[in-house]
């Protein structure tokens, strides 16, 4: 943490290293010369932190990262890690650990803002950074501390680069159905598979025929999902009369195929958005599909959190409440707003029934 402060006129430094704080004067009564020396100072105290290990590679660094710290990660985890990873190496692909300061981090930032990433996207990047030199520490490659990601997140944090607020957006029964009366007949199959069963993307998309029991009216992930494990999910009875009556290739596993290329599809943004275009719905995305699927399970079927996480497969049960906390806040709302047009009707009533009474005698 580190702010710039005055005495009298003078412009003083203050910044905290390995738990213990310094201060410098910046010798200056300006401020914008005091912040340029304030970011020197930090970079010197940031420096000095390596201490005397020998200079490592960002490259050398991500490839034992890959290779120990990856394959420990849940196949999601490590797959958004691997994004950032190509990212972060087109910047720090030719520096050592040590010339990763507050200043590169910063250009790195802005780089990134004007590639057009969002917030959320640069600060997941950073976060991988910090976590490669978190292990780098552990390595003893570079001195307990001299992390300066850490530090360079919650400034700013404070100053608009946090995560985007979740979304909530979800499928109206009544846009369901323009939707779905406006798509292919091929996207229109992998939207009601999506809502019906909660599946990801890829779930969806790599499904095969052998994972779905007829018999039993369930589905079996396998364990390439987010979180590494096999799930099962059930059947509707729309779910079961669709795939009764789809195509099946002999020399093809896939459910959903295209049978222009005989190949398995890999998503279907082009046909999806057309659909939404056409039934004039926005602000849709392919994963909320899957947002609604928990929905209705919650809000129509009077499920639990528990049941629906495990419906959905998520690592917790916390993870299902923080992502639909939102349903009982409108719950609350709705509920609040009818009780009072219903107090505000009575009160009307009441004043238009003290009127007549007034008026009559």
């Amino acid at each position: 943490m580190a702010a710039i402060y005055r005495r009298g006129r003078i412009w003083w430094g203050r910044a905290q290293r390995q738990k213990r704080e310094q201060r410098r004067s910046l010798q200056t009564t300006n401020r914008a010369i005091a912040e340029k020396r304030l970011a020197q100072w930090l970079g010197d105290l940031e420096a000095v932190a390596w201490g005397d290990k020998p200079p490592r590679t960002f490259t050398e660094t991500a490839a034992r990262f890959i290779r120990e710290h990856l394959t420990t990660l849940k196949p999601g985890g490590a797959r958004r890690y691997g994004v950032s990873l190509k990212q972060l190496a087109g910047h720090f692909g030719g520096m050592t650990l040590n010339q990763i300061r507050s200043a590169t981090l910063s250009e790195f930032e802005t780089a990134r803002r004007d590639g057009g990433a969002s917030a959320g996207t640069i600060r997941r990047d950073l976060a991988c950074l910090s976590s490669m030199l978190t292990s780098a520490e552990d390595w003893e490659w570079i001195e307990d501390g001299a992390n300066p990601v850490r530090s360079y997140l919650k400034r700013r944090a404070r100053r608009g680069l946090r995560e985007a607020p979740p979304r909530t957006r979800y499928l109206s029964g009544e846009e369901e159905a323009r939707l779905l009366e406006h798509a292919t007949s091929a996207v229109r199959t992998a939207i009601v598979l999506a809502i019906d069963t909660g599946l990801r993307r890829e779930e969806l998309f790599s499904l095969e025929w052998r994972q779905i029991d007829f018999v039993r009216g369930t589905i079996t992930t396998t364990t390439l999902t987010k979180n590494g494990r096999a799930r099962k999910v059930p059947l509707s009875d729309r779910t079961r009369t669709i795939l009764g009556t789809l195509p099946r290739y002999l020399d093809s596993p896939w459910v959903l195929i295209n049978p222009d290329t005989a190949t398995r599809y890999v998503q279907m943004n082009k046909g999806f958005k057309a659909a939404m275009r056409r039934a004039s719905i926005s602000d849709l995305r392919w994963h909320d599909l899957r947002r609604t699927a928990g929905c209705r399970w919650l809000q129509r079927d009077g499920k639990s959190m528990e049941e629906v996480s495990l419906l959905l497969g998520h690592s917790s049960v916390t993870v299902t409440e923080q992502r639909y906390a939102f349903l009982e806040a409108d719950a609350v709302a709705e509920s609040f707003g009818t009780a009072q047009n219903q107090a505000h009707s009575t009160v009307e009533n009441f004043t238009k029934r003290k009127s007549r009474n007034y008026l009559a005698g």
